[in-house]
């Protein structure tokens, strides 16, 4: 089942909320740390603060505090209410690699999250065009200047395409961008055979080192439009590089310059974090959200592995002791896999929602997205 729109905002937190708050457990501000939502305190004789928890390992700490259960606001701990488990859980799976990461989302994400880890794309939020001029210099016989806007009247391109960070588990969205591939730009330059690096530089100096054939077997793109939309002046450039199935090290924006050099070894190629590989995440409900009995419980999130597909997204209700397997055949590596599960429950009680990826290669996701959640009487 396919769909090609923007992903609908109803009920949900957006990428942002989802790269801080959902992929590490309920509500976790640790990843890796068993973190779940509780009531408030009776006493603070029934508590055991969270400070003394960070100073033993998780092991000690399951011995130590048993059944119990994290309150995020204030990090205190009670008696944990019973978990209502559910084996094989069955429901309805779709996904869809053209939704879009609005606007705002992706402006919010990378102007926010990402400061200081990536290069922090300034993407489009207004009509007004800016500066598509970009030199060409370094190990050429002869420097120049493109005006990629124009080039792109005869070489334009137009896809979807994803940007996520390598270096946190969350940090994705997927966008459609226009722009002209880096070989059109590259083939105006008489290119020595020594030549094995290429770095695209911003205004601000941000560029990082990469090999000539990486660059041109991705199809790197320098991009011009995100979502329909011209990108606009920042810094003196309005032109982003977009390096697909790559780390969002690489998508420098605002770029001015493009060198060129014979180096004595190639840059060796950035990849993702061990910890941020088959990253997952549950986007339109946070933990505490209350269904009722029978009610269709509709959940949707993105599922990544940079330049490995995503082989199927898994769900379970048991707390990992069953998984129902949903098969994601022919996931494209260039675009998230936007999935949706819809199911029903009929017990009143207390429900924790795990899910998780696999790609291509086995790897499980190292932290999956879990979901905490309600399900009342629906006479109440």
């Amino acid at each position: 089942m396919k769909r090609t729109t923007e992903r609908r905002k109803k009920g949900t937190m957006g990428l942002l909320a989802g790269a801080s708050l959902l992929m590490s457990g309920c509500g976790a501000a640790m990843a890796g740390t068993p973190v779940l939502p509780a009531e408030a305190l009776d006493s603070e004789t029934d508590a055991v603060r969270a400070d003394n928890f960070h100073d033993t390992n998780t092991a000690q700490a399951e011995r130590v505090l048993g059944e119990t259960r994290l309150r995020t606001d204030d990090f205190v701990w009670k008696e944990r209410t019973p978990i209502v488990k559910v084996a094989h859980i069955k429901g309805e799976f779709s996904f869809d690699q053209d939704v879009l990461t609005p606007d705002d989302e992706i402006f919010n994400l990378y102007g926010t999250v990402m400061t200081g880890v990536c290069a922090t794309p300034g993407f489009a939020m207004e009509e007004e065009a800016g500066n598509y001029y970009v030199n060409v210099g370094g190990r050429i016989e002869k420097a120049y200047r493109v005006n990629v806007a124009e080039l792109g009247e005869e070489k334009s391109e137009s896809r979807i395409l994803k940007c996520s960070c390598g270096m946190t588990a969350g940090g994705l969205s997927n966008a459609r961008v226009t722009g002209v591939p880096l070989g059109a730009v590259l083939e105006m330059a008489q290119l020595e055979e020594t030549i094995n690096c290429v770095t695209v530089y911003g205004a601000d100096g941000y560029g990082v080192p990469m090999p000539l054939t990486y660059a041109l077997e991705k199809e790197a793109l320098l991009v011009y439009q995100i979502n329909g939309k011209p990108l606009p002046s920042q810094e003196g450039g309005a032109v982003q590089l977009w390096m697909p199935e790559a780390v969002a090290r690489y998508f420098t924006r605002n770029i001015t310059h493009i060198e060129l050099t014979a180096e004595a070894k190639e840059p060796p190629v950035l990849q993702a974090g061990e910890g941020c590989r088959a990253k997952i995440n549950i986007l339109n409900y946070a933990d505490g959200v209350e269904f009722k009995a029978g009610e269709t419980i509709r959940l949707e999130g993105y599922a990544d592995d940079y330049d490995v597909a995503i082989e199927a997204v898994e769900f379970s209700l048991d707390g990992g002791e069953t998984w129902t397997v949903c098969p994601t055949d022919g996931a494209q590596t260039d675009r998230w896999v936007y999935w949706q599960f819809a199911f029903t429950l009929e017990e009143p009680g207390e429900y924790e929602m795990t899910v998780r990826a696999r790609t291509a290669q086995g790897m499980e996701s190292p932290l999956a997205s879990t979901l905490c959640f309600r399900v009342a009487d629906s006479a109440r």
